[in-house]
């Protein structure tokens, strides 16, 4: 049978879902995470001749402006994501891998990940305000690092600096309205789906880096229940596909509940941590971690080695 190439990334490494800076690799200027951080939103191109100017749709800018409002000030919120993404072989071909993670958030400072890939594989990230944890009981192997603050602060450690894999990481971070306000470059409303489990608004939005489109709850609380994204830039126009489901926000959720409970003999081994080059784009003396290949945009994620 032949070896096929796995993914190294499950969906972070667009404009949609990382700053500028985090897309290329830089550190931030300060501790503060992405809002602060932001760099101007690239202008739309010029319409072609004959063709439309890009065009938002005000009505689809409201509805996804309260999803984005309500998952950035919500207290905590809970949620599973079931995704299917591509991966393009070097032959060419086009393979689909799954994940299904259970998410818990609570605000400022308390999150947790559990993941299970389509092979079986397990990981559990979680993070107590003063450190970031990540545990493989496949191997009985973690990893630790101390990072003070809060769930914005370390989400952007984890996917700039430790390269832990997090979906659809800007759904977890108080910035997203900002985020998403500056990066989409054109914005409409698709229809009102009612195929999904309950009545969605469907939206269909461009960046920079990639197309994606969104179903939201249309009745009650909008919250995200599907996600599209077509990575256009990258060979293959690869796909990323997350139904999110189970959603319960503000949860009543005890810290013991969100820490990890690590099993007796765990070894605990090191992150590898990126280290920008320097100015004189020498590598710097540090030792950077392995090259890995590459998601869309450039982006490499994966647990630590």
């Amino acid at each position: 049978m032949r070896r096929l190439t796995r993914p190294l990334w499950p969906v972070l490494g667009v404009s949609l879902l990382l700053s500028p800076a985090w897309a290329a690799g830089q550190p931030p200027s300060s501790g503060t995470p992405m809002a602060t951080q932001q760099a101007t939103a690239p202008a739309a191109e010029p319409p072609k001749a004959g063709g439309d100017a890009p065009v938002i749709d005000s009505g689809a800018m409201n509805t996804l402006k309260r999803m984005a409002d309500t998952l950035a000030q919500a207290k905590g919120f809970r949620v599973t994501i079931r995704s299917n993404y591509d991966v393009v072989q070097d032959t060419g071909e086009t393979i689909e891998f799954g994940e299904r993670r259970t998410v818990t958030l609570t605000r400022p400072d308390a999150l947790r990940v559990e993941a299970q890939q389509s092979d079986g594989k397990t990981t559990l990230v979680s993070y107590d305000g003063k450190a970031i944890t990540v545990f493989n009981p496949d191997r009985n192997v973690y990893g630790q690092v101390d990072e003070p603050g809060s769930v914005d602060d370390a989400i952007h450690s984890m996917v700039q600096d430790l390269q832990v894999r997090v979906p659809l990481a800007l759904l977890l971070v108080t910035t997203l309205p900002a985020e998403l306000d500056q990066r989409i470059q054109a914005l409409d409303y698709v229809e009102r789906d009612t195929l999904t489990p309950v009545p969605t608004d469907h939206l269909a939005a461009r960046t920079e880096d990639a197309d994606f489109q969104v179903w939201i709850a249309g009745e009650g609380t909008p919250l995200p229940q599907r996600i599209t994204i077509t990575y256009k830039n990258d060979e293959g126009e690869p796909q990323y596909r997350a139904e999110l489901t189970d959603w319960a926000l503000n949860p009543e959720v005890a810290p013991a509940q969100l820490a990890v409970a690590l099993p007796a003999g765990a070894e605990r081994i090191p992150f590898l941590i990126r280290v920008p080059r320097a100015k004189s784009d020498q590598p710097p003396a540090t030792t950077s971690p392995p090259q890995t290949k590459p998601g869309p945009s450039g982006s490499a994620e994966g647990a630590p080695k």
